[in-house]
């Protein structure tokens, strides 16, 4: 029994490396993990079963689990199912993020913060999260996550970073920098998120977006000419009508 289960044990190991190792490879390289079905030998099955089925015509082990186990249907073990691979994902982020606050709360100790927000396909809002610190002699910016947000009023916002803070252990008294968009909601002087962190940590500075302040410069020059007012008023009135 021992000797079964030591074989089972080494089997099952050597499936999850070659599926951790694709999971690592796609969003790293930015591509989407899979398309409209989950069927192993469709040319629409998607990046994810794609690069597994790739990997069996060199990879032995692979091909003799894949012939076994694939199209099995709900209730067979194979690892190769969508619900598998979004709790590897899950998993593998966790570990990114408790590495990034040990760093944080670490010998880094200060840091600041990055977020912007716009809304996915399905026209949910999502604030992305970036943190920045200075560690061995290296600055890192590194995602942290993704937040839901329902409200883009300053008092919203700055509950759901604190909320997701404190959900870290980490420490608002040692944010030393924040970067944000210059929309008056962000960079209010008096009511912005800018200012209620600033209440929260006298030192962290805020830095505006370089590109978005060169783009409000474009968006005045532009506001100037009447063709070019009438032009981009009829491109926005079409975008918002598609979008809807």
């Amino acid at each position: 029994m021992v000797s079964q289960i030591k074989r089972e044990f080494n089997y099952w190991s050597a499936i999850l490396n070659r599926i951790v190792a694709v999971i690592r490879f796609l969003p790293g390289r930015g591509l989407a993990f899979r398309c409209h079905n989950e069927v192993i030998g469709s040319s629409n099955n998607g990046n994810y079963l794609g690069m597994l089925e790739l990997l069996t015509q060199s990879d032995p082990v692979l091909k003799q689990h894949i012939d076994t186990f694939a199209n099995k249907g709900i209730g067979n073990v194979n690892y190769l199912s969508k619900t598998i691979c979004e709790e590897l994902i899950d998993t593998m982020s966790q570990k990114v993020l408790t590495h990034i606050t040990t760093e944080m709360l670490g010998k880094a100790k200060y840091w600041g913060i990055i977020v912007d927000s716009t809304p996915d396909i399905s026209h949910v809002d999502q604030l992305s999260v970036i943190c920045r610190y200075y560690l061995n002699g290296h600055v890192y910016e590194l995602f942290f996550c993704f937040l839901q947000i329902k409200s883009h009023d300053d008092k919203s916002l700055i509950t759901d970073i604190l909320d997701l803070l404190e959900r870290y252990d980490i420490d608002i008294t040692n944010c030393r920098r924040q970067a944000y968009d210059n929309a008056s909601n962000i960079s209010g002087k008096y009511s912005g998120l800018q200012a209620r962190l600033k209440e929260r940590s006298e030192l962290a500075f805020y830095i505006p977006c370089a590109g978005h302040s060169l783009n409000l410069v474009g968006q005045c020059s532009v506001s100037e000419c009447i063709n070019s007012i009438n032009y981009f008023g009829v491109l926005q009135c079409l975008y918002s009508f598609f979008v809807a």
